[in-house]
C-alpha cells in the first residue's frame, strides 16, 4: 500500500512539473518531511495528501487506492423542453459535487444517509407522485409554505441526507438529480424566477425519492420499459403534491369563494409558486376550467407580488435564487474536516465558493493571526459569517 501510495505521489510530482523542494513549499510541506515520507519512513498525514491530490487534480482515493474518479452514469434531470434530453455537459456540475463529497470520505467524513420513504405501489403515475408527496411530507414534518428554496433545500438536506445546492447549469437545464448509493445530489440553476427553482427543486427530490436518479433506476414499482417523460410525470405530480397539497389547496379555494384571476394571484402567491403552476393544479383537483386553466395562466409572479402587496419579498427571492446558493450539508461537513485538520481550507472554498484568504480570516480572526488549521473543540459549524439559513 505504502508503495503505491508513494508511486502515486510521485506521478503528482511528474505531473506538475517541481523538483521535490518546490512541491513540498507548494503545498507547505518542509523538503524533509516530503522526502521521508517518499522513502517511507514517514507517514503523509490526511491534510497532506488532501493537498498533494488537489495539485495534482486527482483525489485522495487515487492516492491511497488507485480508485478512478467516478462517473456519472445515470442522471435524471429536468430540462425545459418536452422531451428534450439533457445536454452533454449536464454531468460536470454533478461531477464536481461528486469529487467533493468523495475527497470528504476519503478522510474519513461521510455524509448520513436516512432511510427513504418507500415508493407507494399505485399502477397510476400520477397517483403514486402524490402518495410519495404526502409520505414524504409527513416526514419532513414542516410546510414548504413562506420557505425560499434555499430554505426547503436546507430542511430537505437534513431529512432526506441530500446535497442540494443552486449553480451555474447549462442552457435549457433546470435541475438534476443523481443517487449513487453513496451520496444523493440535486441541483438546481441559478434563475431569477424563483418559483421555478422552488418547483424544480421539489420536482428533483422526487426522482431521488422514486429511485429515477439511481445508477441502476428502479422500474419495479411502475410499468416496463418506462422512459424520461414517464418520471417526469410522476415527479411532477410529487412537486405539485408537496408544494400545493390537495387538502390545503381546496381548502383555501374555498375560503377564497369566488375562483377568479384575483384569488388565483392570492392563492399562487400563499403557495410561492407561479400562477401558470397555481392554475394547473385548480384544473387538475377539478377547480376551474381548462379554458381558465389556460387564460389565466400568463399571469406572472411579479404580478401575483403586487397584487399582494409584497414586491419587496419578490426581488429578494429573485435575488437569491439568481445568486445561487451553495449545499449548507457539504459546507459544514468541509469545515468540520477542515477543522479537524483533515482538508486545506481550500476545499472549503471551493464548497462554498467564498475566497480562501477571506475563509481564513474568518476562521483566525485579528491582526497576524495564524494559518494553522483550528482545534477540533472549536465550533464545528464555522464562523457567524458562514450562515447556513437564509
Amino acid at each position: 500500500m505504502t508503495e503505491s501510495l508513494n508511486a502515486r505521489v510521485r506521478q503528482v510530482l511528474d505531473g506538475v512539473g517541481d523538483h521535490q523542494a518546490q512541491f513540498a513549499r507548494r503545498i507547505g510541506m518542509s523538503a524533509d518531511k516530503l522526502s521521508k515520507s517518499l522513502n517511507g519512513t514517514r507517514r503523509f498525514t490526511s491534510l497532506e495528501l488532501a493537498l498533494i491530490a488537489e495539485q495534482g487534480h486527482t483525489t485522495v482515493d487515487w492516492l491511497l487506492h488507485g480508485t478512478e474518479p467516478r462517473r456519472a452514469t445515470a442522471l435524471a434531470a429536468r430540462t425545459r423542453a418536452r422531451g428534450a434530453a439533457a445536454p452533454d455537459d449536464s454531468k460536470a456540475a454533478a461531477l464536481h459535487h461528486a469529487e467533493i463529497i468523495d475527497a470528504l470520505a476519503s478522510v474519513g467524513h461521510h455524509l448520513a444517509l436516512p432511510e427513504l420513504p418507500s415508493v407507494p405501489g399505485e399502477s397510476d403515475l400520477i397517483a403514486q407522485g402524490s402518495r410519495l408527496a404526502e409520505e414524504a411530507s409527513a416526514v419532513i414534518g414542516l410546510s414548504p409554505r413562506g420557505v425560499t428554496a434555499r430554505g426547503l433545500a436546507e430542511q430537505w438536506e437534513k431529512t432526506f441526507g441530500l446535497v442540494a445546492a443552486a449553480t451555474d447549469l447549462p442552457d435549457g437545464l433546470d435541475g438534476l438529480s443523481w443517487d449513487t448509493g453513496d451520496f444523493r445530489l440535486v441541483l438546481v440553476g441559478r434563475t431569477d424566477v424563483w418559483t421555478r427553482q422552488r418547483f424544480t427543486l421539489a420536482h428533483e427530490l422526487g426522482h431521488i425519492l422514486a429511485g429515477d436518479a439511481t445508477d441502476h433506476p428502479l422500474t419495479e414499482h411502475i410499468a416496463p420499459n418506462i422512459d424520461q417523460g414517464q418520471a417526469e410525470i410522476r415527479a411532477n405530480a410529487f412537486a405539485a403534491e408537496l408544494l400545493m397539497p390537495h387538502k390545503e389547496v381546496a381548502q383555501s379555494a374555498a375560503s377564497a369563494g369566488s375562483l377568479n384571476e384575483e384569488a388565483l394571484l392570492s392563492l399562487s402567491w400563499e403557495y410561492q409558486v407561479s400562477p401558470s403552476a397555481m392554475a394547473t393544479r385548480l384544473h387538475t383537483l377539478s377547480l376551474i376550467s381548462d379554458k381558465q386553466r389556460r387564460s389565466w395562466s400568463a399571469a406572472t409572479t411579479r404580478r401575483a407580488a403586487l397584487h399582494a402587496g409584497d414586491p419587496g419579498r419578490h426581488m429578494r427571492y429573485a435575488q437569491q435564487a439568481g445568486d445561487g446558493w451553495y449545499s449548507a450539508s457539504l459546507a459544514k461537513l468541509a469545515i468540520s474536516a477542515y477543522v479537524r485538520g483533515d482538508i486545506s481550507i481550500r476545499l472549503v472554498a471551493t464548497v462554498t465558493g467564498l475566497d480562501s484568504d477571506r475563509l481564513l480570516d474568518l476562521f483566525h480572526p485579528g491582526p497576524g493571526a495564524p494559518e494553522e488549521t483550528p482545534q477540533p473543540d472549536a465550533a464545528m459549524t464555522g464562523p457567524a459569517e458562514l450562515a447556513f439559513f437564509p
